[in-house]
C-alpha cells in the first residue's frame, strides 16, 4: 500500500474517533428536560406527603412548580423524581401524593399491594377513583354490546 493511501485511511480513522468521541460525550452530559406542559392550569395542584417518620405532614404544591422543580433537581437520565423539601420539617423528604375521594386521607400511590395505584390504604374505605372508572367503562361496554 502506498504512503497517500495509508495517510487517507489514517485521516478517516482520525475522523470516526473524533465523531464517536463526541456522540459519546454528548450522550453522556445530555440532560432530556421535561418541559412543563403549557396545557395544566396554572392554579393545579398535587398532594405532598413526608416520608419522614417524625413529621408526616402533607400539603398542596403547585403543580407547575413541582414539574419545575423535578426539571431543575432531576440527575440525568434517573426516572425517580427528587425529594421536595417538607414545609414542616424542612427535610428533603415528601414525595407527591394522592387524596382519597371518600375518606380524605393523603398518602403515597402504590401503597397498597395487589390493588391500584391509588387504592386508599385506609382498611375501612379501600376507594380507588381508578377502579371505578374501569368499573364503569366496563359497563358502558357491555350496555353498547348487549
Amino acid at each position: 500500500m502506498d504512503e497517500s493511501k495509508k495517510k487517507t485511511i489514517l485521516i478517516g480513522v482520525i475522523v470516526v474517533c473524533t465523531v464517536a468521541t463526541g456522540a459519546i460525550t454528548y450522550y453522556i452530559n445530555h440532560e432530556p428536560k421535561i418541559s412543563v406542559d403549557p396545557g395544566i392550569p396554572k392554579d393545579a395542584t398535587t398532594w405532598m406527603f413526608c416520608r419522614n417518620p417524625v413529621c408526616e405532614h402533607s400539603f398542596e404544591m403547585n403543580l407547575r412548580g413541582y414539574y419545575r422543580f423535578v426539571e431543575e433537581n432531576s440527575p440525568p437520565r434517573i426516572l425517580v423524581a427528587p425529594p421536595v423539601s417538607c414545609s414542616e420539617c424542612d427535610e428533603p423528604s415528601c414525595y407527591r401524593a394522592i387524596k382519597c375521594a371518600k375518606c380524605e386521607l393523603i398518602f403515597e400511590p402504590g401503597t397498597v399491594p395487589g390493588t391500584f395505584s391509588d387504592s386508599c390504604p385506609n382498611p375501612k374505605c379501600g376507594f380507588s377513583q381508578i377502579e371505578v372508572n374501569r368499573k364503569a367503562a366496563a359497563a358502558e361496554r357491555a350496555k353498547r354490546a348487549g
